[in-house]
This record gives C-alpha cells, sequence and structure tokens, in this order.
C-alpha cells in the first residue's frame, strides 16, 4: 500500500472536518417511534482536509494521486486528524485545485479541500 508521500505536508490542516458514516437503520413504524438499529459494525469516516501547496508540490501530488493511486481508486495511508495513528484512506472524489497565489509555476500557491475516506 502506498503512503502520502514525505515530500508533502504531514499534517492535515486548520479547518478539517471529520465525522462518521450512517451507520443505523431507522424504520418507520405504524405506531409510536422508529426503530433504530446497527446497519453494520464496521464503518468509515469522511474527512474534508483543506491543503495549501505550491506549484511543485502540486506536482508531486498530481504525481502521487495519477500514477501512484491509480487516478484515486488505490489506497493509502496517512495520520489521523484526530490521535495521528497511521490510518487508511481512499480519495471520496477528485480534488479541484484554486490559485492563490501567482508567480512562476513552482513558487504559485494552489488550495484544496481533499475529501477523503477512513477505512475500517
Amino acid at each position: 500500500m502506498s503512503t502520502w508521500p514525505a515530500s508533502l505536508p504531514q499534517q492535515h490542516f486548520l479547518g478539517v472536518d471529520i465525522g462518521d458514516d450512517e451507520t443505523r437503520l431507522i424504520s418507520p413504524m405504524d405506531a409510536g417511534p422508529a426503530s433504530v438499529r446497527n446497519r453494520f459494525t464496521a464503518f468509515s469516516q469522511q474527512i474534508n482536509t483543506p491543503i495549501v501547496l505550491t506549484g511543485a508540490q502540486l506536482e508531486i501530488f498530481r504525481t502521487f494521486y495519477r500514477d501512484t493511486l491509480n487516478n484515486g481508486t488505490n489506497t493509502f495511508t496517512w495520520t489521523d486528524p484526530v490521535d495521528d495513528q497511521s490510518v487508511t484512506l481512499r480519495f471520496k472524489s477528485p480534488p479541484r485545485w484554486k490559485a492563490v497565489r501567482s508567480g512562476i509555476p513552482a513558487k504559485r500557491l494552489w488550495s484544496s479541500a481533499l475529501a477523503l475516506e477512513i477505512l475500517p
């Protein structure tokens, strides 16, 4: 399994958003409150983490995403933003990048919010 590249920022960033997937099955009843039960015991968590990269780092990221992760279909390991333990992640959707500083290509700054999933 691949790991997050060492040449990219190693920590999740201020503003990270994390939450559990819905694991409950809620069934309405003819009368009274709905019935609620677990659908499964293993569940994933969703992470949206902002990231800012230089143009040079963006090229490293693009190679990692496109080649190493086969356009984001393969999993990789990185740190859990809550406890810094190593977890298995995959991309929920391809990242979109926005230029936040101009300049020569290697010095430009690019921002994105990575939509990731922590796998059980």
